[in-house]
């Protein structure tokens, strides 16, 4: 999970029109490639699912093996990591409905069923439909790093780390924290750095834990 959903999530960001533009220049570019977004959609929907899927598996995992705090504090962590979920899917559900919009007809007729009234209200509401999802992505860097901060933690926390990959698991401290800096430093460019080596991390975690370099603190 933590392997192939990093690689269809981090594809659809790359090729996601919508990635570099906000507002109404946003909404023109899923307007324009309407026609050939649903599969890029749904690749990263399920991209999404397997990559949030994996991390809540990996702390889960730890949780069953921690005591006092850090239990305490993966449990929080499980909660950060379904809300980001959350907020993906919202995020791309607000994009579904622009794409749908679009391919919705318009008709002024009083009595018109799944019809826009005009033009300007099929517009509007792709508007607004496109910046209801830019509001639920926009806590998702904190949320994810926070849970990337306390899973890194608990895991240096738990047993002294030994050897370069007894690190792997408490470098998400400084991930966690570099990623969540991405909203309050408010840098597109920095974003489109960061995004991408958080998921190539996780693609990475997830290759060391099924050739069984890498284990679950308190597993062995």
């Amino acid at each position: 999970m933590l392997i192939g959903g990093p690689i269809l999530l981090l594809g659809a960001f790359i090729l996601w029109p919508a990635a570099d533009y906000i507002g109404i220049r946003g909404t023109e570019s899923l307007v324009k490639e309407a026609d050939s977004l649903m599969p890029l959609l749904i690749a990263a929907t399920l991209g999404t699912t397997l990559i949030f899927g994996g991390l809540y598996l990996l702390n889960s995992e730890m949780m069953a093996n921690a005591n006092g705090m850090n239990k305490q504090l993966l449990t929080v962590g499980s909660m950060l990591i379904i809300a980001t979920l959350v907020s993906f899917i919202m995020g791309m559900g607000s994009n579904v409905n622009v794409i749908n919009a679009e391919n919705t007809d318009i008709d002024a007729a009083v009595n018109a069923e799944q019809a826009w009234l005009s033009e300007a209200d099929q517009d509007e509401s792709q508007q607004n439909f496109f910046d209801a999802g830019s509001t639920a992505w926009a806590l998702s860097p904190v949320t994810w790093g926070l849970a990337m901060i306390i899973i890194g933690y608990v895991a240096f926390s738990s047993a002294r780390p030994e050897g370069a990959m007894g690190f792997i698991l408490p470098s998400m401290m400084a991930l966690g924290t570099a990623f969540l800096a991405a909203p309050i430093l408010n840098e597109p460019g920095y974003f489109n750095m960061i995004f991408p080596v958080i998921i190539i991390f996780h693609a990475i975690i997830g290759g060391l834990m099924m050739s069984g370099n890498l284990t679950v603190p308190g597993s062995e």
